[in-house]
Parts: C-alpha cells; sequence; structure tokens
C-alpha cells in the first residue's frame, strides 16, 4: 500500500532546489562519474529545473498581480 504524503512536509525551497541543481553539476563534471550515473543525475537535474522554473513563473505572475498592470516591470538596481 502506497504512503500518502505527509502534509507537514513542506516541498523543497527555490535555494534548496538551486544547491541540490549545484550539487548536480558538480557530480556531472567529475569524469570518474558511469554513464548511468550520470543520466540518473541528468534527469533529477532536469527534474530540479522544471519544478524551480514553476516556482520562478509563480513569483512572476505574483509580482505582475502587485504592480496593477499585468506586466512584469524590469527592476533596476
Amino acid at each position: 500500500m502506497a504512503k500518502k504524503a505527509d502534509a507537514s512536509e513542506a516541498p523543497p525551497t527555490l535555494k534548496e532546489q538551486m544547491e541540490a541543481l549545484a550539487q548536480i553539476v558538480e557530480k556531472l563534471e567529475d569524469p570518474d562519474v558511469a554513464l548511468e550515473e550520470s543520466l540518473a543525475l541528468y534527469e533529477q537535474g532536469m527534474a530540479l529545473v522544471a519544478t524551480a522554473g514553476k516556482v520562478l513563473e509563480a513569483a512572476e505572475q505574483r509580482v505582475a498581480m502587485v504592480t496593477g498592470d499585468g506586466e512584469v516591470q524590469a527592476i533596476d538596481p
């Protein structure tokens, strides 16, 4: 029987996802990593990229709602 996800478990933050992605990239740069492991790491990395992209898109939509005009404005440093 499959377990249900615990409601108290929060999804990883964007920062955590980016750190995990950096670790994956570091491992992929190791020439001693086997092909199968490299493929698995690549798949994990792509999943993280997709998830992080959704988080960023949601943040962009929130910014657009706050600006009121529906367009994301560039922020000048």
